[in-house]
């Protein structure tokens, strides 16, 4: 009989230890579940507007999709970037020192309709890769609240977002995200968190609509 209470014991105190050396004290919600995306703070319409070249953004894009209620559209090009890094690369430099705007396929009808658009992109040369440069040039953004986020290696994101205040002079820009290449697998918290941090979602109140 004895021998069973010590057993019994001795589980008890590995089944304790075990939860509190695995738990991680944290205010963001557990990402396992498909609990439905958070209404914007004061029921404002959001917009995600985004390019990707190698699908890294298009991943963060979709963090925030999941996170808080919106609509998302991928920017197009009419002519599609190469895969070839050297060649990508020789034409980024060309394009961005150029101020070049390549034209894009991706048509966006209802963007008066919208009071938040984040803007997605990957760093290229320092900056937000050209197709940004495009969309913030041909769609008027006047008295809208404008959020970006990135992805890159190791490049600063300073300069596109000194980018995109520059081309949304009648914007609010809010402080954006930098997801650095060998993160990604904390990047779906840290974009929730971010979603907080600048007061676009209350956490405590994702469920209610």
């Amino acid at each position: 009989m004895k021998t069973k209470i010590l057993w019994l014991l001795t589980l008890i105190m590995l089944t304790v230890s075990g939860c509190s050396a695995d738990e991680v004290k944290t205010d963001l919600p557990d990402n396992s579940n498909s609990e439905e995306p958070a209404v914007p703070t004061e029921d404002r319409k959001a917009l995600i507007v985004y390019f990707s070249h190698t699908g890294n953004t298009r991943t963060i894009a979709g963090y925030i999709h999941d996170a808080i209620e919106s609509d998302m559209v991928e920017l197009q090009t009419e002519e599609p970037y190469t895969d070839d890094y050297d060649t990508l690369l020789e034409q980024a430099r060309e394009e961005i020192a150029a101020g070049y705007c390549p034209p894009l396929v991706t048509q966006i009808d209802s963007i008066d309709s919208y009071d938040m658009i984040f803007v997605g992109y990957p760093i290229w040369v320092g900056t937000a890769a050209p197709p940004v440069r495009t969309f913030l040039t041909d769609y008027n953004l006047s008295g809208k609240t404008v959020i970006p986020f990135c992805t890159s290696g190791t490049s600063s994101a300073e300069e596109s977002y000194r980018l995109i205040r520059s081309l949304c002079p009648q914007s609010e820009v809010l402080e954006g995200i930098q997801i650095r290449r060998g993160t990604y697998d904390t990047a779906r918290e840290r974009v929730i968190a971010w979603l907080q941090e600048i007061g676009l979602i209350n956490l405590h109140k994702t469920n209610e609509k």
